[in-house]
């Protein structure tokens, strides 16, 4: 009579109730790791975004710096219509004026912070706070503004200019948050104008911003706000309009500082005639 082979029956139980087991562990280290994952994605839509110039929400509406340079550049970066309102000189209380605008019309901005205005006060400092959990994006503009000290002799003195950036990043990680960073300036009179006067110092200070990974803005398009002329709201608008044509790809600079109440008054005319002209309005994102 043949025996069942007893040991093998108990063996091979024993196998599987180990399978099971071991099945049974690595669902639970899934379960762990999906956890652990679910709760590092968790954040708010105002949140931002961890070494950005922007929040989760205003990714949405971005295109890299990188790319916007080209754009300014002269070159298309695809075959949409854009255009990036960008205001300089800020936060005053035009600012809030700016900013219930953009609400209001459903668009959103990248604002170039002037440090010295930042550090007017707390109520200042809100509007910087409202700026980017509205959506919008946030560039740096020195500290100064003082061409005098940042381009002595007509030439841009990179340890001075980097300091003015350092303090003005400094100040808005101070109102922000330390997850804040925003590799994305505007030379005060912009870089072309470097360019223009031949600076001699130029290429030094575009390696040192290309060592940090900081990329410079300028604008393809104006409403002259900045020019010293009285221009009235229908001429400030009238010349945005004017340089914009045969543009698909826009970059237009305004002023959002003191005194600058014309353009507040012009901006929701103005962005009226882009959404007509079919511009999708983006921000300016660090890379």
């Amino acid at each position: 009579m043949n025996k069942s082979p007893k040991i093998n029956t108990v063996v091979s139980a024993k196998t599987q109730d180990e399978e099971t087991q071991n099945t049974q562990e690595e669902a639970k280290e899934q379960d762990e790791t999906t956890e652990t994952s679910d709760a590092a994605d968790t954040h708010n839509d105002t949140d931002i975004i961890p070494g950005k110039n922007l929040t989760y929400e205003g990714e949405k509406y971005s295109i890299p710096a990188s790319e916007v340079q080209k754009i300014v550049n002269g070159h298309r970066i695809d075959d949409n219509k854009y255009v990036f309102l960008t205001f300089d000189d800020g936060p005053s209380p035009n600012t809030e004026k700016v900013l219930d605008i953009l609400k209001e019309k459903g668009v959103h901005a990248t604002f170039f912070i002037l440090g010295e205005n930042l550090a007017k006060g707390d109520t200042i400092k809100e509007l910087l706070k409202r700026s980017i959990s509205e959506g919008n994006a946030i560039g740096n503009h020195t500290y100064t503004h003082d061409f005098k000290k940042l381009y002595p002799n007509n030439s841009v003195n990179t340890d001075i200019y980097m300091n003015e950036y350092n303090q003005t990043s400094e100040l808005m990680k101070s109102v922000l948050g330390d997850q804040f960073n925003t590799k994305v300036i505007r030379m005060p009179g912009g870089r072309n104008s470097r360019a223009y006067y031949h600076d001699p110092n130029l290429k030094s200070f575009d390696e040192t911003l290309t060592s940090d990974g900081i990329v410079s803005i300028d604008w393809n398009v104006e409403n002259g706000d900045a020019e010293g002329k009285n221009y009235s709201v229908d001429q400030l608008y009238n010349n945005a309009v004017k340089e914009s044509q045969g543009m698909n790809q826009i970059v237009i600079l305004m002023h959002d500082t003191y005194g600058k109440g014309k353009t507040v008054e012009m901006l929701p005319r103005l962005i009226d005639y882009y959404k007509n002209n079919g511009y999708e309005f983006k921000t300016i994102e660090s890379n």
